[in-house]
């Protein structure tokens, strides 16, 4: 009782101090008041060049906007001798435009041939730079490719190519130079406008094809020595893979998965029920090694080192053992995260702790935004891309809400921990616990809500459970395994961690079991992640008041999905994928028509990432099977369930919202639709062979523009709505990423009949449909 009377004189007295502060709100003294704070803000500013680079459709030369960054700095150094104050305001612009020049600079300095078109089964050599096991293959990562008929100077830097039916750690290793024959082509664009661009993400991997094998792969004699940099990534890569490989002949199944997850990074062989589960109940952070997997090592390291060293009273007197436990804490963390992978989310949390720990040897305080934004500059500087990246955006989202709500509680905490009893600093940690959990979810799931169009809305209470078990007897058991792995000793840790990783699993597939465990976001436009990202800034970085300002463009972004409309048709690039809204007396309901998935109606995701991934950023509509004329008399049709869709052998036409819609399939169809409908979208070409439809969308069209979606806005037909199609060429600008020719799709050849697109799956892996 004297605790929660205690948070409400808290409550109360804060509601009445920024009450006050807010009413006599100055903008220039607020400003001025917060100067210690402008530091925070130099990678926002940087971030923000940067942001603008991918925004824009266009791409400048390199020379002008070195000189343009070397004088406008040469001007501000000149200005900080006679007019610090004009240097001061001249800095936000120096950074905008570095941040412009720092991914400019970047997109050139990684460029590499990509692939123009697919190509047909093709003898490929080269040497494997990564093996990475999946749940039902192996995906190799290839470089000094040959590919043949294809010329040197085409030739990609990097290939990604999955090995089907590959058991377990089976396959080749980091470093053979192997032989094999693949089906490859160029890495995809997004599957619909706005959608993801993982050709981008592909460029600056420098990978220019991926594809799949068709045979056996031949491991060949090495013909040329790595250099000292290669053989050390070779070697790290190698290493990662024989650890794995150890860990999964301890631990089978899903345990092994896991645990090989948490230790070396590798997530490919968790089965799709598992990784569901693990998203569904928003424990997905678990399974990706970042900021809570480097804290515990670290912590675990300083804490029995620091007691080993203290159990001698001459070196606990004598020598800085605090330090010297940081410093092996430090190296700890550094050789976890080379053995992992040294992904983006646990560079960053490298930094972190490595700044952290840097602060306990210079007598500081171990944690602060100033750090955080210090980890930040670093990591924009040396890869600007890392912005465009989930995990960076939502680890530092994360990270700068728990740092932000320890400072503003610091002192009500301090307080609280004055004179406590066992009872109260039992209730004070739940609280912390339960805290850190709700404000890292909420910073972290904010950017998740936009990027995956999900929200775990029982993760708060599954974090609350997984903590402990993660905290105090999985990762501790981890790292027992890898001090025990040099003696072949690893079961002893491995097969407890087992049980823990098993307890782990029951806990994910129980609350992703729960009554609405997942609440599916239509996609959020593109101005609702910048609106995000300052808002949570603005929340987190100021001290004053004003700082609560930052809640409007927030919840501005909350609220957008449900007042931004949702296409009424959909074209994938070949013509052969449609989703299309139901135009019967329910339209309003949002349900869809989606093809190729006539077994999917009802409230079930359809199959294939493509057409899972429209539901999705639909909103998780429901789903009305397409009609099926196959099942219907010879020369009759088939109706949708609602009554606006009609198929038969050559097509199908459908009625919404006054238009009337035809999808021949073949061109037999194509005379009738061309005198009745107004749109007509065809997977062949038709030229000019429809002058009277508002709009035709042919092979061509779709081949050099992209995925199609097609908005319809009011009612009553082409006579009293707007017609409105977005395409993906029109949002990915002019990009190095793009084909050379001018096109916007990864095609520089017209594609041939019977070819098949490459999608890529969830796993970043990809697949010929």
């Amino acid at each position: 009782m004297a605790l929660a009377s205690g948070w409400r004189t808290e409550a109360r007295l804060w509601l009445r101090q920024n009450a006050a502060a807010l009413a006599a709100f100055r903008p220039a003294a607020a400003l001025l008041a917060e100067r210690e704070r402008w530091f925070l803000w130099l990678p926002v500013l940087l971030g923000s060049g940067i942001a603008a680079y991918f925004a824009l459709p266009f791409t400048p030369a390199l020379a002008p906007l070195r000189i343009a960054c070397g004088l406008l700095a040469m001007a501000l150094v000149g200005l900080a001798w006679r007019r610090p104050v004009w240097a001061v305001a001249g800095l936000p612009l120096l950074l905008l435009l570095s941040g412009y020049w720092l991914a400019a600079e970047r997109s050139a300095n990684v460029a590499a041939p990509v692939l123009q078109r697919r190509l047909p089964a093709s003898l490929i050599e080269g040497r494997v730079l990564l093996a990475e096991p999946r749940d039902n293959g192996l995906r190799l990562t290839l470089d000094r490719a040959w590919i043949d008929r294809l010329e040197p100077a085409a030739t990609p830097a990097r290939l990604r190519v999955t090995l089907r039916g590959v058991e377990g750690m089976a396959g080749p290793k980091p470093g053979d130079q192997v032989r094999l024959r693949a089906v490859l082509g160029p890495p995809p664009g997004p599957s619909l406008p706005g959608g993801f661009d993982f050709a981008r993400a592909a460029w600056f991997q420098r990978i220019g094809g991926i594809g799949y094998a068709t045979g056996m792969v031949e491991i060949l004699p090495q013909l040329q020595a790595p250099g000292w940099g290669d053989a050390w990534r070779l070697w790290l890569a190698y290493t990662q893979q024989a650890l794995t490989a150890r860990i999964l002949a301890t631990l089978d199944g899903a345990d092994g998965a896991i645990a090989a997850a948490l230790m070396t990074g590798v997530r490919g062989p968790i089965p799709e029920t598992v990784d569901e589960a693990f998203r569904d109940s928003g424990l997905a952070h678990i399974l990706s090694i970042s900021g809570l997997h480097l804290v515990l090592v670290s912590g675990i390291l300083f804490a029995v080192i620091r007691g080993l060293l203290a159990l001698s009273p001459y070196l606990a007197l004598h020598w800085p053992i605090k330090k010297i436990a940081a410093c092996a804490a430090l190296l700890g963390a550094a050789a976890y995260m080379l053995i992992s992978g040294s992904a983006l989310p646990t560079q960053r949390a490298f930094l972190m702790v490595a700044l952290a720990l840097g602060a306990v040897l210079l007598d500081r305080r171990a944690l602060s935004l100033r750090s955080l934004a210090l980890a930040a500059l670093l990591l924009l500087v040396l890869a600007p891309e890392s912005l465009l990246d989930a995990g960076f955006q939502m680890s530092f989202g994360a990270v700068a809400a728990l740092i932000a709500a320890y400072e503003a509680l610091e002192q009500p905490l301090a307080r609280w921990r004055s004179h406590a009893g066992p009872g109260r600093m039992a209730m004070l940690w739940l609280g912390g616990v339960l805290l850190s959990s709700f404000v890292a979810g909420l910073g972290s799931g904010l950017f998740a809500a936009w990027h995956f169009n999900r929200f775990a809305d029982y993760a708060l209470i599954a974090n609350l459970l997984a903590s402990p078990l993660v905290s105090f007897w999985i990762m501790p058991l981890a790292m027992l395994g890898f001090a025990l792995m040099p003696f072949g000793l690893e079961a002893l840790a491995l097969v407890p961690m087992g049980w823990g990783v098993e307890a782990l699993i029951a806990l994910a597939l129980w609350v992703a079991g729960w009554p609405g465990a997942v609440a599916t976001i239509p996609a959020m436009p593109d101005w609702s992640l910048a609106a995000l990202a300052f808002g949570g800034l603005w929340l987190c970085l100021w001290r004053l008041p004003w700082r609560w300002l930052g809640l409007l463009p927030i919840l501005a972004a909350l609220a957008s999905p449900w007042f931004t409309p949702l296409p009424d048709l959909i074209i994938n690039q070949e013509g052969r994928r449609i989703a299309l809204r139901a135009g019967g007396k329910d339209a309003g309901s949002d349900r869809y028509y989606f093809s190729a998935t006539s077994n999917n109606a009802g409230n079930g995701a359809p199959r294939g990432f493509e057409a899972e991934s429209w539901w999705r950023r639909l909103g998780a509509p429901s789903l009305l099977p397409w009609p099926n004329p196959s099942r219907q008399a010879a020369g009759g049709f088939a109706t949708g369930a609602d009554g606006s869709l009609r198929c038969d052998a050559d097509g199908c036409t459908a009625r919404l919202k006054g238009w009337l819609i035809a999808l021949p399939r073949r061109e037999a169809a194509l005379a009738e639709d061309c005198r009745t409908a107004d749109i007509v979208v065809a997977p062949f070409p038709v030229r000019q062979r429809c002058p009277a439809a508002r709009l035709v969308i042919d092979r061509f069209d779709l081949w050099r523009q992209g995925a199609h979606a097609i908005y319809l806005h009011g009612e009553g037909g082409p006579s009293f709505s707007r017609l409105e199609v977005q395409r993906v060429a029109g949002q990915r600008g002019a990009k190095p990423w793009l084909p050379q020719r001018g096109h916007a799709v990864n095609s520089n050849s017209a594609p041939q009949r019977g070819e098949a697109p490459i999608i890529m799956d969830d796993l970043g892996g990809n697949h010929l449909e």
